[in-house]
């Protein structure tokens, strides 16, 4: 596929007229195609809900078009959360997934009404002390080993050996965390995993997914616990 850039040579070189060097140039009515393009494609998803990585992209300007899109943001640290304070963007409109993560960005996090994701096993105690647990709360899964759907053309496939990373628990500490925030006040649990980084196989999401709706079976099964959604 051919790909143009919305901005000409000739309009670059007007804009630099006015504009003192370097500067970014963003395309509002392409990021707000694209926003609208993914809804269409998980239209037969009811429950879907893009959080937009704050870290990509740490600007106001484009985080209020894409909430006006219907897009929520995933934050990982106060500074992001304070971005979207001042977007009006609180409540479930943020996934806060954080690592080593500090006492007051927690706190702030739970201020906000936001989907708070542990990171693993430790947080659950560390949440509990700092600010309580949520009626709705989040764990992330590390299934362990490698994860590898074959090697892409590109070659760019990259983080794909969980079995390495320091991030997520395992099914046993997802088992016990959800049974201690069970019994700490959580009503609603949510599933988040990642395998993967740059990987471009169309078959990734789908075997993804497959993953956690399997997990989510066999938590529920071990702790008769309501999960209400996967990221």
């Amino acid at each position: 596929m051919e790909k143009k850039p919305f901005l000409t040579l000739e309009q670059a070189k007007g804009i630099i007229n006015d504009v003192p060097t370097p500067f970014h140039v963003y395309d509002e009515k392409g990021i707000r195609e694209n926003a609208r393009a993914l809804y269409k494609a998980f239209s037969w998803n009811k429950g879907y809900k893009e959080y937009f990585a704050v870290k990509a992209t740490p600007n106001p300007y484009i985080m209020k078009v894409l909430q006006e899109e219907g897009c929520g943001m995933d934050c990982s640290s106060l500074t992001e959360l304070m971005l979207c304070e001042s977007c009006g963007i609180t409540g479930r409109n943020i996934m806060f997934s954080s690592n080593v993560t500090p006492v007051e960005d927690m706190k702030k996090a739970y201020e906000l009404g936001a989907n708070i994701n542990l990171d693993d096993y430790t947080h659950v105690e560390f949440i509990k002390k700092v600010c309580g647990v949520p009626k709705t709360i989040c764990c992330r899964y590390n299934p362990g080993g490698i994860f590898k759907l074959g090697d892409s053309k590109e070659k760019i496939q990259v983080m794909d050996n969980p079995g390495d990373a320091k991030y997520g628990m395992s099914e046993e500490q997802m088992t016990k965390a959800f049974l201690e925030l069970k019994a700490a006040g959580a009503e609603e649990f949510g599933i988040h995993a990642f395998l993967a980084s740059n990987t471009v196989s169309n078959d990734y999401y789908p075997e993804l997914a497959s993953i956690l709706f399997k997990l989510a079976v066999r938590l529920h099964e071990k702790t008769g616990v309501h999960i209400k959604f996967r990221c």
